[in-house]
């Protein structure tokens, strides 16, 4: 068994969450950067996902940040019909289609999931709810249904925790399932949906009437959870940013600052020890991003310039705005850590 502590005084708030339409790939992008795992809460299909056991984080060659999965996600296929304008799918020829599902095909946008089944259990011949319309018409269409994968981003900026409010600090709060009770009281009041995370033995529970409602501090499922003792849990996140520290002046030290230039493609200095020109071809911070004026620190015969005044940039070429200095010239750039 693993557990994480996500803590009374997080060093990241401000809790973000993202839905990925899980297909049969292992690796998909994410909305923000993390440095770690656990810095993400990942469900699959409302199953709690094990931080560097059963996915890890990285970057594209691009820079893009991305989750990649230890194994292939399930997906299984059905035909049916669609309309366009309609979130309706209609004559689904299988039963093995549960809500939360993300949906692909033709006619169907990016990140559909199925809403609602038709007939409780099974969709055999059925229809489904889409939770986008379909763009267009089509009869017989083989669609594939796969995973729905839950992101929370365990916070973006510094938070310290209020004696005042509630809603600055995080909580988990426990209650005892009787398999007749599907009307809970909270000891909190949640400001709405997306600032609390329930499970049910242990499952995921997806709100906005699928698993549940929320009104004011009562949670409402659409059907009892069975007797146990704490196995109905809400995590309640930090809501409220309720300190932003600012920064003093002459406060940051060298220690502090990174000119870490272990990346030789986009961040080692460009060094000219022969330099006769007026323009010089420098790096870019990545594959779809430049350095401007302000990103780099260009020194000719060991004279710092002057952003604009002395030289200019575009895209991956620096001019220099007195024109070419003398033969055999010394021309360092050195590239900001961004």
């Amino acid at each position: 068994m693993s557990e994480s502590y996500i803590g009374l005084a997080p060093s990241y708030g401000v809790f973000q969450k993202q839905i990925i339409a899980g297909t049969t790939a292992t690796t998909y992008s994410l909305d923000f950067d993390v440095v770690q795992s656990t810095q993400l809460f990942v469900s699959l299909d409302g199953i709690v996902q094990e931080p560097d056991y059963s996915f890890t984080i990285g970057r594209s060659s691009a820079g893009i940040m991305q989750i990649t999965f230890a194994e292939a996600l399930t997906v299984s296929t059905a035909t049916g019909n669609t309309t366009a304008a309609s979130a309706s799918l209609t004559n689904i020829t299988t039963s093995d289609i549960n809500v939360g599902q993300a949906i692909s095909g033709t006619g169907i946008a990016a990140n559909t999931f199925v809403s609602a089944i038709a007939t409780a259990g099974s969709s055999s011949n059925g229809t489904i709810t889409l939770s986008n319309n379909a763009t267009a018409a089509g009869t017989g269409v083989t669609f594939s249904f796969g995973a729905r994968i839950f992101v929370v981003y365990l916070g973006k900026q510094l938070l310290t925790p209020s004696t005042t409010s509630d809603a600055t600090v995080p909580l988990v709060e426990h209650q005892n399932g009787n398999a007749s009770t599907t009307a809970f009281t909270l000891t909190r009041t949640p400001p709405n949906q997306a600032s609390i995370l329930v499970f049910v033995d242990g499952v995921f529970q997806r709100g906005s009437g699928n698993a549940y409602t929320l009104s004011g501090s009562t949670i409402t499922f659409t059907g009892a959870p069975p007797t146990g003792t704490n196995n109905v849990t809400i995590h309640y996140v930090a809501t409220q940013n309720n300190s932003v520290p600012t920064v003093e002046d002459a406060t940051i030290t060298n220690a502090k600052l990174s000119l870490d230039y272990t990346d030789a493609t986009y961040r080692a200095p460009t060094v000219d020890s022969s330099f006769a020109a007026a323009t010089k071809t420098i790096k870019q911070i990545s594959a779809t991003r430049y350095y401007g004026v302000n990103d780099v620190l260009v020194l000719l015969n060991g004279i710092c310039l002057i952003p604009t005044t002395d030289y200019t940039i575009s895209t991956t070429t620096l001019t220099l705005v007195e024109g070419a200095p003398a033969t055999a010239s010394s021309l360092v750039v050195r590239y900001l850590a961004l």
